[in-house]
Formats: structure tokens, C-alpha cells, sequence
């Protein structure tokens, strides 16, 4: 992913450039008394330590209390268009009924700050079609080990002088009353200044 491991090689010189100095420094200060100056030595060189990144806990993958946990699906990018699916399993013991939509919040890189996306049912100024928006919600019911899914979609179109947004996360409330679970989708969510984002309503999978 882009947002790892970009920080270990900028950390290796630092080390490597604090070991240096303080090498440096005990030559100097060892050739200082072997020719018998009694001028005070240069001052010890200071490291500053290197910014850090922002700590992110990463999505959970234990089944929650409820029995549904949520995962990201595959997405499919094609000439500005994404689609995508976000999973529900039952990872519980007992069936479990979902109906309407997911709520979602889009997060920022450092899951943090959520983004100012306008959350729509439908694929209106998105695409002329998208699987999973034909139908109208209806109740889900999931037996153990079953899964349902639900279709997002959205364009990664950059007008001049818009805002372009990236989501690394997506929090997401698979039924009212139910607790936020947060996923990571494969490359995240890259709205370009669109600002919008098309969610279907939940849909089981077919089980022929």
C-alpha cells in the first residue's frame, strides 16, 4: 500500500547520520588531547529526530457482538469509473437480518478527520447503470457463514480549482443501532473533486 513502510529509510539515516557525528566527534576530541590543545572543543553536533506519522490502528477483523462483520470487496477501476462492493458476513451463531443501506462516513489518511462527501442511493451523475442499484432494499437474512454485499460507486473526475478527495477509510454502520466498523479499502476511495459517492442497498449473495 502507498501509505506504508515510506518511513524506515528516511529513520536508517538518521541513525546513520547521528552515528556518524558522534563518531566524528570522539576523533576530534581524541586528536585534541593527543596534541595537547587546551582550547574547549567544538560543541556536540545536534540530530534532530525525524517528524512522525500519525499512529492508525487498523481495521478489526474479530466478529463484533451484533454476528455481522464488515469487510472491503474488490475494486474495479475503469476511464474515471470505480465500483466496488463492501461485504457483510454473519461471522455469528445465529441468523442475522439486515435491510436498507449502509451508512458511510469517509475518513482521511490519518482516520481521523471524516470528508465532506455527499453519501447518495443512487448512481445519479455517477453512471447511467450500476449492479445492485435496480432494486429497492429488502430484508436480508443471513445464516451463519452466509454474506450479503453492497455496491459502491463514484468517479475519480478533478475539475480545475476543486478539491480533490482521497478516503483511506470507510466507517460504516451495516444497520441502525449497530456500531461502526471501519474498513480499509484496496487503494481507498479517490473521489477527485466529484465529492459524491453511490451506495446500493444491501443484497444477498446468490446462494445457487
Amino acid at each position: 500500500m502507498r501509505w506504508t513502510h515510506t518511513r524506515r529509510p528516511a529513520l536508517a539515516l538518521a541513525a546513520i547520520g547521528a552515528i556518524g557525528a558522534l563518531t566524528a566527534g570522539c576523533g576530534t576530541a581524541t586528536a585534541a588531547r593527543d596534541d595537547g590543545a587546551s582550547g574547549a572543543g567544538d560543541a556536540p553536533a545536534v540530530v534532530s529526530p525525524s517528524p512522525t506519522a500519525p499512529t492508525v490502528t487498523p481495521p478489526s477483523t474479530e466478529c463484533p457482538e451484533s454476528g455481522a462483520r464488515v469487510t472491503p470487496g474488490l475494486i474495479d477501476a475503469a476511464m474515471g469509473l470505480r465500483a466496488g462492493t463492501i461485504v457483510l458476513d454473519n461471522c455469528g451463531t445465529e441468523p442475522y437480518t439486515v435491510e436498507g443501506y449502509p451508512e458511510l462516513t469517509l475518513v482521511d489518511d490519518d482516520g481521523v478527520e471524516p470528508l465532506p462527501v455527499g453519501i447518495q442511493h443512487d448512481t445519479t451523475d455517477i453512471t447511467a447503470s450500476l449492479n445492485g442499484f435496480d432494486e429497492p432494499p429488502r430484508p436480508v437474512t443471513l445464516e451463519p457463514g452466509e454474506s450479503a454485499w453492497a455496491t459502491i460507486g463514484w468517479r475519480n473526475t478533478v475539475e480545475l480549482g476543486g478539491e480533490s478527495l482521497d478516503a483511506r477509510f470507510v466507517d460504516v454502520v451495516p444497520a441502525p443501532g449497530e456500531e461502526t466498523q471501519r474498513i480499509m479499502p484496496d487503494g481507498g476511495i479517490d473521489l477527485g473533486t466529484t465529492g459524491r459517492l453511490a451506495v446500493s442497498p444491501w443484497v444477498a449473495f446468490d446462494r445457487g
